[in-house]
């Protein structure tokens, strides 16, 4: 029944671009128009891009209130976003099948990842990151690692700040709702006549004071300031920062109950309060966050066709956790220096270029008694030659991208608590280089509205500090540290090939697309036994396949009316089971079927957004406390609906506008629970904003 109820919405349709709405209506609708910047330096139109792209406006924010990054996400297909326990908690992305870390994120084209995670993705901030001043969202989806680098194997997310327009302009605006929910937002922008200096500065303040359990406090500050400067014709550099503070509430994991099943052999139905526990509420559990990025950019043409670019990122993090018995510190830092030279001869764009990383991973686990106080410091350092080519032929109807990537590690000296010798000899070891390419190909049948394409590439993920170097203290046989990790692990691996068509019909007013996609995670990072005097720790070992097909709709029947809607099935397996002792090979968390729809109407200044998200069931596990084993769960997908809906008074022929709007989400008060953790209830909230 589940099923059938999602498949019936298939006949929505399908497209691989969401639109942007047009402010007022007009006697006939306009085309649907875009351009990306995922796939290259320079703007490309939707219909020469050869890869599968979705891009999210700040207009399509704007009209479902969207207040963080992974909000925005859910609608797009082949995404499965989770957050366990509301706004602040731990969010995830796994693409097309894939895992958490397997999605790489960037800030205006610069990864944004965490070198003290455990796998050193983004995975530990994307709760953190807010809509606080964003021009547009860029999705790829599909192998990137030879464009983007390391963890871009399921897909990459481009949250684009924007450029100062000419003159001031401005925006304060203020919310409130359910859940003890707060928000004021404030930015300004001023840019010169002609673009020779122009600046953004955005600030949020975000805060949840009860949450879903009524102790789920949430707090969360954003700070986005960006200049651009012009010094000649030729010359533009850019300065960005993005800022983050975040405190929240933790509650302790789903259980079981007191009597468990013995064995873990076969697979649970949850029923929360029967078989499982939901997160109950953990008043010393504290999570604080911080993570500071500071990007310098430049561009110089030489010519109209070959100009030299590059940047430097600074990229700093901070977490640390309170657990009531001890508190944890874990700080990542990393530097990135990147330029690149291209040129532009007559239907072709090629870029190459070099790229030096350093990270830095310290951990310090700190007790009341200070007996098992112990810290490590890790380090490393890569360097990567790159190239890419994008050739356009038959008047832009043919699109032929290629792109090669080779990245070479040198691991430093790792420091540890005086008694920890664990990985001395780690300086000689010398880790395996990573190479990647990527190649696609498109062609447009411009009379008939008719696209085809196809992609493949491998990926890869270089292997975490963590996941070289972890540890933790043990008093099981004595005072000692016991090693996870293996400085010599070798990068993850994957080969992941996309096919699809996309069709344009009633004047562009309408397009449909249909993807299917298949990935293959050959060499992988596992957890588990291992032949050495580690016992247990991180090791290569072979990973899964994920295949499946995506099919969405855009549709503007009028200049009015926005329609979006995918359907997406997912097939992912491993080689192994994730829970040993279960036998079960689905890859846990992936529902096999997921529908959205976003369809937006205007009225002259009123407009009214509704949002609708359903998966079928999926596979959780929950850890006993009771008998030490893990368990899988089937979780019931959720049904859940948002309607937006909002004014804009116009002040001084438009020279100024008041904006009112609100919000409910979960309108039918749809219970579901992400991996046993329980999820935002039917929950209102409403706004005001003053823009000039």
């Amino acid at each position: 029944m589940k099923t059938t109820f999602l498949l019936l919405f298939v006949f929505i349709g399908t497209a691989s671009a969401q639109s942007q709405p047009s402010p007022t209506p007009t006697p006939s609708p306009e085309p649907i128009r875009e351009t990306v910047t995922v796939s290259a330096d320079k703007p490309q139109p939707i219909d020469e891009v050869s890869k599968t792209v979705n891009t999210i406006t700040g207009q399509e924010m704007r009209d479902r209130a969207d207040i963080t990054l992974v909000d925005s996400l859910r609608s797009v297909p082949g995404f499965r976003v989770q957050q366990l326990g509301g706004f602040g908690r731990t969010a995830s992305i796994k693409t097309r099948g894939l895992r958490n870390q397997d999605t790489s994120i960037l800030i205006d084209g610069v990864r944004f990842r965490d070198a003290a995670a455990i796998s050193g993705d983004a995975t530990s901030f994307l709760s953190d990151i807010t809509l606080t001043s964003v021009s547009r969202v860029e999705v790829l989806r599909g192998s990137g690692s030879s464009l983007y680098g390391t963890n871009a194997i399921g897909g990459t997310v481009n949250f684009i700040t924007p450029a100062a327009p000419t003159g001031w302009h401005g925006q304060v605006s203020g919310a409130f709702g359910g859940l003890g929910f707060g928000r004021f937002r404030g930015n300004t922008s001023y840019g010169t006549d002609g673009g020779k200096f122009g600046f953004n500065v955005g600030v949020s303040r975000t805060a949840y004071t009860r949450g879903i359990d009524g102790n789920d406090n949430a707090l969360n500050t954003n700070f986005q300031p960006r200049f651009d400067f012009k010094p000649s014709d030729k010359t533009s550099i850019g300065v960005r920062f993005f800022f983050t503070d975040a405190r929240v509430r933790l509650n302790a994991n789903p259980d079981t109950p007191a009597d468990p099943p013995v064995t873990n052999a076969s697979i649970i139905d949850a029923v929360e309060g029967v078989n499982f526990v939901a997160d109950a509420d953990d008043p010393d559990a504290v999570q604080e966050s911080r993570a500071f990025n500071g990007v310098v950019n430049f561009t110089h043409l030489f010519t109209s066709r070959i100009w030299l670019s590059g940047y430097y990122s600074g990229l700093q993090t901070k977490r640390q956790n309170d657990s009531g018995f001890s508190t944890s510190h874990n700080d990542g830092e990393i530097h990135t220096a990147n330029v690149n030279a291209n040129f532009a001869p007559r239907f072709q764009t090629i870029k190459a270029g070099y790229e030096f990383e350093h990270e830095k991973y310290s951990n310090e686990n700190l007790t009341p008694s200070g007996l098992d106080n112990n810290w490590t410091r890790a380090f490393q350092s890569s360097h990567t030659l790159f190239a890419q080519d994008v050739i356009s032929l038959v008047g832009g109807r043919l699109q032929i991208a290629g792109g090669v990537r080779a990245q070479w590690f040198d691991l430093k000296m790792p420091e540890f608590t005086l008694n920890n010798t664990l990985f001395a000899n780690a300086a000689t070891v010398e880790p395996e280089a990573a190479y990647t390419f990527d190649g696609a190909v498109s062609y447009y049948f411009r009379s008939a509205g008719t696209k085809l394409r196809g992609h493949v590439g491998n990926g890869y993920r270089v292997p975490s500090l963590y996941e070289r170097f972890g540890s933790y203290f043990s008093t099981f046989f004595g005072p000692e540290f016991v090693a996870l990790g293996d400085p010599g692990l070798k990068p993850e691996k994957t080969i992941a090939f996309d096919a699809g068509i996309e069709q344009s019909l009633a004047a562009d007013r309408v397009r449909l697309t249909a993807t299917y996609f298949y990935t293959h995670l050959r060499d992988v990072i596992g957890f588990g036994s291992v032949p050495d005097d580690r016992f247990f720790g991180y090791l290569n070992t072979k990973g899964g396949i994920a295949r499946g097909a995506e099919f969405s709709g855009t549709f503007k029947p009028t200049r009015s009316t926005d329609i979006f809607s995918s359907y997406t099935f997912t097939n992912s397996d491993q080689l192994e089971p994730q829970v040993a002792g279960t036998g079960v090979i689905d890859t846990l968390g992936i529902p096999k079927h997921q529908f959205t729809l976003v369809a937006t109407q205007r009225i002259k200044r009123f407009w009214v957004n509704l949002d609708v998200l359903a998966n079928s069931d999926y596979l959780g596990p929950i850890f006993s406390n009771w008998t030490y084993q893990t368990y899988l769960f089937r979780f019931d997908g959720n049904r859940r609906v948002d309607l937006t809906a909002g004014y804009t008074f116009p002040i001084n022929k438009d020279k100024f506008n008041l904006r009112v709007f609100g919000t409910i989400e979960n309108l039918f008060d749809d219970e579901y629970f992400e991996n046993g953790f329980r999820t935002v209830p039917r929950n209102g909230r409403a706004g005001v904003s003053f823009g000039f």
